[in-house]
């Protein structure tokens, strides 16, 4: 009788152990210019994007480098409001400041669009924001679905 309550207890315990260690979906591990190459070639753009070097974007978003670990940005010609930052945040204690730091990026686009091309607008007052473990995500396009789909397999392991 005991060693059949000891077997149910140590089964209990190495399953309370592997329930434990799938809840850590903090632990993401994606490759950043991966997954910014997957959603430019998974959404459709109007306008020619290309990548701009990490440090000159994170100075555009008021993002210090040394807050982030690894991250690819694809920025438009400036005819179109289009753009992919896909950024790993060093500490999950600076998240919320980079997650600002993004928003505060499509406000400042948005005032801009609005006096010289408002048909952008709608992109910006709608844009892709997601915020997974230490990761933010901006995509700015006419069909976020496109970007989400993207984003979802990437955290899915697809």
């Amino acid at each position: 009788m005991k060693k059949r309550l000891f077997v149910v207890i140590m089964v209990c315990c190495v399953l309370v152990g592997m329930l434990a260690g799938c809840s850590g979906s903090a632990d993401y591990q994606i490759d950043t210019a991966k997954l910014a190459d997957d959603i430019y070639a998974g959404v459709t753009w109007k306008d020619q994007i290309g990548e701009v070097n990490l440090a000159k974007a994170l100075n555009l978003y008021g993002i210090s480098v040394d807050d982030i670990a690894s991250g690819k940005v694809y920025i438009s010609t400036n005819a179109t409001a289009e753009e992919i930052a896909v950024l790993e945040v060093v500490s999950t204690d600076q998240v919320s400041t980079v997650e600002t730091a993004v928003k505060d990026r499509v406000a400042s686009q948005k005032s801009s669009f609005e006096s010289y091309n408002a048909e952008e607008v709608p992109k910006l007052e709608n844009p892709l924001i997601v915020t997974k473990g230490q990761y933010v995500i901006l995509v700015v396009c006419d069909n976020t679905s496109e970007a989400k789909t993207v984003v979802d397999n990437a955290f899915s392991g697809e």
